[in-house]
């Protein structure tokens, strides 16, 4: 009898249990977390341009836009800086001897002047919108680009007006161009 009891309480048990795991598999919620891909993530600096994505949220859409292109264009700035400053470095060196220290100097100097001046020539190439139902919030995801060729004939003009000519215009570009792919790389 005793063996009886044993079996009755187990099959009992494990009937409950059965019952206990069904309905507890109903009670678990889905995850509130979603897989979200990033847009306009597809573009990247290469293939001789730079680029630069950035993102801006605010209640108002033309807000966020402003926002998203401000931190776009400051991202370009960035990057353009830091390719410009490698490109210059190989340039140097490349011509090495040849180049006298004040026309690396003057070189450098014209260089960071078209830097500093306002990234003509860029251009969207991607932007997409998301609002929040929640919040109502509008988020706009931009990408900026700025073609290395368009860049350099600011720089081959700023350089021709200040009375610059001998500049190896071919070696610059090629050397601007492979820095901005490097960039691309990383």
């Amino acid at each position: 009898m005793n063996m009886k009891k044993i079996a009755f309480y187990s099959a009992l048990a494990l009937c409950c249990f059965g019952f206990a795991a069904c309905s507890s598999s109903k009670k678990v919620e889905k995850s509130p977390i979603k897989t979200f891909v990033m847009p306009c993530q597809e573009f990247v600096s290469g293939d001789g341009a730079l680029r630069a994505w950035a993102s801006g949220t605010s209640d108002s859409e033309m807000t966020a836009r402003k926002k998203a292109q401000v931190a776009a264009a400051t991202g370009l700035a960035t990057q353009l800086q830091r390719t410009l400053l490698a490109t210059v470095e190989d340039y140097t060196t490349t011509l090495g001897k040849a180049m006298t220290a004040e026309s690396k100097t003057f070189f450098n100097e014209r260089i960071k002047s078209v830097t500093s001046q306002t990234l003509k020539g860029t251009a969207i190439v991607c932007e997409r919108w998301h609002k929040d139902e929640t919040t109502g919030q509008y988020t706009n995801y931009m990408v900026m680009e700025l073609r290395g060729e368009e860049f350099l004939e600011q720089v081959y003009n700023q350089l021709q007006k200040s009375g610059t000519t001998g500049v190896d215009k071919n070696l610059l570009e090629k050397l601007f161009i492979e820095n901005i792919n490097k960039s691309a790389e990383e």
